[in-house]
């Protein structure tokens, strides 16, 4: 492991006190970590960096207050220096590429073991990139089909569009919608409208019907 980096100055960022614990404990005992804190909001995690060191940080994604994708924006835009690793359940496509659009250095599942998060200290110390396999296989496929597929009547949808049409065509109402994507409802219920303008369409049955004619929903 690059040395620039050692000892690691770690923040855990996680609204569940339970994980901030747990991966405290588990990584403790690495020698490559210097101070190891947690806190449980984005709001404390800009506060933390203003007074202590930090050289990387575990993100979580949804959290109160400031959630993970504003926190990176905003710690990038000031300490581009620190390092992000992303670690979360909510591994939609969508949802890694805007992250990792936002300059998290890498994504890793929740569900993932200790060997794969060491894997991406490794890799972010190194300067490089770190997406666990399986997301990256699903990410690649999206990214490659999104720059090769675009039919005309895409071309009119906005990428906010379409992915709060994949979305709905999920079942999902706005208000789930809106917390998944950081929106308010009444957002939601604004894109919603539009696309069945655009589109010329009378339902959400109707949509989700043109949505997998198009291939919208890949």
């Amino acid at each position: 492991m690059t040395n620039y980096l050692l000892p690691i100055n770690l923040l855990i960022a996680d609204d569940h006190q339970l994980f901030v614990d747990g991966m405290r404990r588990l990584l403790e005992t690495e020698k490559m970590f210097g101070e190891i804190h947690g806190v449980n909001n984005g709001l404390q995690v800009l506060e933390h960096v203003k007074s202590h060191p930090v050289d990387c940080i575990i993100m979580d994604i949804n959290m109160p207050f400031l959630n993970g994708l504003e926190t990176t924006k905003q710690l990038k835009k000031d300490n581009p220096e620190i390092k992000i690793i992303v670690v979360s359940m909510e591994c939609d496509v969508v949802i890694v590429s805007k992250m990792l659009k936002a300059g998290a250095d890498a994504f890793v599942n929740k569900d993932t073991g200790k060997e794969e998060l060491m894997t991406a200290f490794s890799k972010i110390a190194d300067n490089e990139k770190y997406v666990s396999p399986d997301i990256a296989k699903n990410l690649f496929a999206y990214l490659s089909y999104r720059k090769k597929n675009v039919t005309e009547d895409e071309k009119h949808l906005t990428p906010r569009e379409i992915e709060i049409i994949r979305h709905i065509a999920d079942g999902e109402t706005n208000a789930e919608i809106a917390a998944k994507l950081f929106l308010s409802v009444v957002t939601v219920d604004t894109h919603r409208k539009n696309i069945l303008s655009k589109l010329e369409l009378k339902n959400t049955a109707a949509l989700v019907k043109y949505a997998a004619e198009h291939k919208l929903l890949l």
